[in-house]
């Protein structure tokens, strides 16, 4: 599995569709991009060597009135990615996640 594939997984075990922040589903008859349904996770795909650490960041979308789904899924994705990290395979070695901080804000 490449490491976009890889990474692509990890967001999408949360329950929610996720996509790479510059992905276009579709398109509408103008050309214009259509926005995937609510709720979903967008990502950036930025990789490096296991022994170099990037910054990348991913977004909860939900249509709601207020932030406690949104929070509540910043708070699951915290506690599965957990204090020493997650490591996660892929081809000719393995990507690990950490949570930076902060680690979420609204």
């Amino acid at each position: 599995m490449t490491k976009a594939a890889a990474i692509h997984e990890f967001w999408n075990s949360f329950g929610l569709k996720a996509f790479e922040e510059n992905y276009v589903k579709d398109a509408d008859e103008n050309g214009n991009p259509i926005k995937p349904e609510f709720p979903y996770i967008t990502y950036q795909l930025v990789t490096d060597s296991f022994d170099r650490e990037v910054v990348a960041t991913a977004s909860v979308w939900y249509r709601d009135y207020g932030w406690k789904k949104a929070n509540a899924k910043a708070e699951e994705i915290s506690a599965h990615i957990g204090l020493g990290g997650k490591i996660i395979n892929c081809d000719g070695g393995r990507i690990w996640i950490k949570r930076g901080q902060p680690f979420a804000q609204n």
